[in-house]
């Protein structure tokens, strides 16, 4: 049964360290959500280890960058990850036949900078396709266009960044794997990267003397994602619920079904996170 949490504080005992997503808890789109960045630094304060996992196609530095121009402590994380470093580290390492491709949305992902790949205006050109989420949020109905063009070609589509919805400062956004779905039901091939990939926390928690899977807490505003690698490296889980569920005053109810909805189990729940 999950528990309404209003004060982390209280839970303290109970881990040792956090990996935290950042679309939803640390930022809402490009805006800093300090009411839960306060909460993080207690926690960092009181001893905790924080991994910070982020499904955006930035690289580590780029989001390293950003958040400390935005005024986030740094030190407070003990190591991140996003999206766009797997992403990159998988091309470098294992490159795809063909270096042409064509990006959904149309700007350069991070993920290829300084890789051997060379982006194409048409479709018909390229050798896969790159999507990755932009802070504008993506016309799935204008992506679909291409996409049909791209099926005969069987084109694989990389999606950078798996949360099919995100909450931003104007409302909710479609993200990369809203269009890597649309891609799916109509036969195409999904190569994606990022949550809830379990080698996410894995690679996190990797070199933590005496780690304990059952004190980790996961904290997280998807279901999809967050929660899910959550219970797939059986850690704990803090649903933040005025992210991408948009549920301002959750009630048991709307959490069990939730819960039901995705087949997973949600230990703790808030609307945000105050130490």
């Amino acid at each position: 049964m999950s528990q309404r949490l209003k004060y982390i504080s209280r839970i303290k005992d109970e881990f040792d360290t956090v990996i935290c997503g950042l679309n939803g808890v640390i930022t809402c789109g490009l805006t800093i959500n300090h009411n839960n960045l306060d909460a993080l630094i207690k926690i960092y304060q009181s001893g905790k280890k924080i991994m910070l996992a982020a499904n955006c196609g930035w690289r580590v530095a780029d989001l390293f960058y950003f958040l400390k121009n935005s005024g986030v402590p740094m030190n407070i994380f003990y190591t991140m990850i996003t999206a766009g470093e797997i992403a990159h580290f998988y091309l470098k390492n294992k490159p795809l036949t063909g270096n042409r491709y064509y990006s959904l949305p149309a700007q350069i992902p991070h993920a290829l900078s300084s890789l051997n790949y060379t982006q194409v205006k048409d479709i018909s050109d390229a050798d896969f396709i790159v999507t990755a989420t932009d802070a504008e949020g993506l016309d799935v109905d204008a992506c679909q266009t291409i996409l049909r063009q791209a099926l005969p070609h069987r084109l694989p589509l990389l999606c950078i960044g798996n949360n099919t919805t995100f909450i931003a400062p104007n409302g909710l956004k479609n993200g990369a794997g809203a269009v890597a779905e649309q891609y799916a039901m109509m036969g195409g091939t999904i190569i994606p990267f990022g949550k809830p990939d379990i080698h996410v926390a894995k690679y996190l928690c990797e070199g933590i003397s005496h780690f304990k899977k059952s004190r980790c807490l996961v904290i997280g505003d998807t279901m999809a994602t967050d929660m899910r690698l959550g219970n797939s490296f059986q850690a704990k889980t803090l649903l933040v619920t005025t992210g991408c569920h948009l549920l301002r005053q959750p009630t048991p109810e709307q959490i069990n079904r939730l819960s039901a909805e995705y087949g997973l189990n949600i230990d703790y729940y808030t609307e945000q996170l105050q130490w």
